[in-house]
């Protein structure tokens, strides 16, 4: 996966003794009552009594700036701020630490946080009348749950160079708080297990997951990718527990936080987890000294499938994208840095279930090299292989090539070689 977008707030501070809002306080009264019904509906046993606070806005951006200085290191954050720019899912010139901190403050209206136990509602929800904050508060209160019976915080640290198996997890944790929060609004008026349609279907297609733009304007500006990579967890990984439910209830939604997802291509498909369908290994060798002097790698990523639907979303229209994804079974991306110079290098390797499913791939990356660079025009156009300036393009069988902004010292044959051996690790 591209990024993923860290919602955990895991550094904010415990809360302090101040006036909360007369209508807050009430709601929060309500936080036992909440969390009985919570663990009814979800079939999880209450360990322990959960903590319950209030964070004014100030507080809560605070909060994002800790988690973000906390969670990674800035070189970190770089490097997946340039992988960003060099697949053209951003600006060269966006700020996106900026961006995030005002994203996500914007859209947290309440918080669980595994570090201290507590649930945090915050000033967002104030206007909203009493049912919409005893529903916020189910969903966080899910989290505690969580929590309690699956430990969450070992989900805080990233996992370095796979994101998408960061997304495919937090999917599995926001899509049972979702499912649970769905269910409590409910109130026993429906059963989620019968509801004939994907909950993410119907969460997207109500506009439930998206607010007005006049409330939430740094939702509305920010980049398409980073809209999508913020509701992702929430619909797909919804539409993710209620494929689980239906195969075996709550105990089977319980047993994956165990057998955890390992690709959003398990989470966009669930009959690919219930049958084990694991992601193939692709690892990459650095091959710095082949690009030239002063060339550095910068960063390794998988993109998975849901990666990749951003990257040729952003080009392609969404029908066009998801179809020509599916049938993913591995990928590795290295990114590059020319120092003196900053340009970007960047070489990704992947690897398909079937021919069919590497060509559909191929052809609509073609298509979105073309559209993204629309004055670029390919000196050398096959079947199978498209080579224009710093580009290079090829499929062979299974597996797909793509190198973008290589060096006009580089040789594009030298390098598919060496990334031809490139170890292929079958999942067991």
């Amino acid at each position: 996966m591209v990024f993923v977008l860290a919602t955990a707030l895991a550094g904010i501070a415990p809360a302090q003794k101040r006036a909360v809002p007369p209508n807050v306080a009430a709601v929060l009264a309500e936080t036992n009552t909440i969390l009985r019904a919570v663990s009814r509906l979800r079939e999880l046993p209450i360990k322990r009594p959960v903590k319950s606070g209030y964070r004014s806005r100030k507080e809560v951006e605070q909060a994002v700036i800790e988690d973000f200085e906390t969670s990674q290191t800035p070189e970190e954050f770089a490097a997946q701020t340039k992988m960003l720019v060099a697949l053209g899912l951003i600006p060269q010139d966006y700020n996106l630490r900026e961006a995030m901190i005002e994203l996500l403050t914007e859209q947290v209206a309440g918080f669980y946080q595994p570090k201290t136990g507590e649930f945090v509602l915050t000033e967002s929800l104030i206007g909203d009348d009493r049912h919409s904050q005893r529903i916020a508060i189910a969903h966080e209160l899910t989290h505690a749950l969580q929590d309690q019976h699956f430990n969450l915080r070992r989900f805080e640290k990233p996992t370095k160079g796979n994101t998408d198996r960061d997304m495919a997890i937090r999917a599995l944790v926001e899509g049972d708080a979702t499912v649970t929060m769905l269910a409590y609004a409910f109130d026993g008026r429906m059963e989620i297990q019968k509801l004939p349609l994907s909950i993410g279907t119907l969460l997207e297609a109500s506009g439930a997951l998206l607010d007005d733009p006049k409330k939430t304007p740094a939702l509305a500006a920010a980049p398409q990718a980073l809209k999508q990579s913020l509701l992702f967890p929430y619909a797909n990984g919804a539409s993710f527990v209620q494929a689980l439910l239906r195969n075996g209830g709550w105990t089977r939604v319980s047993q994956a936080f165990t057998d955890l997802p390992e690709s959003t291509e398990q989470v966009l498909h669930p009959e690919k987890y219930l049958t084990r369908e694991r992601p193939v290994t692709v690892s990459l060798p650095d091959v710095s000294a082949l690009l030239g002097q002063g060339w550095s790698l910068v960063t390794n990523e998988v993109q998975g499938e849901f990666g990749y639907q951003l990257i040729l979303g952003e080009f392609l229209d969404d029908r066009r994208a998801k179809q020509a994804v599916q049938g993913w079974g591995g990928d590795c991306s290295a990114l590059y840095e020319h120092q003196p110079t900053g340009q970007l290098c960047l070489i990704q390797v992947t690897t398909w279930d079937t021919r069919a499913a590497s060509r559909a791939f191929f052809d609509a990356y073609v298509e979105r090299t073309q559209r993204r660079f629309p004055r670029h025009t390919f000196a050398l156009a096959q079947e199978d292989l498209r080579v224009g300036k710093g580009v290079y393009l090829e499929r062979r069988g299974a597996e797909v090539y793509l190198l973008e902004g290589l060096p006009p010292q580089a040789d594009a044959k030298t390098l598919l070689k060496q990334l031809a051996t490139v170890s292929r690790k079958l999942p067991a």
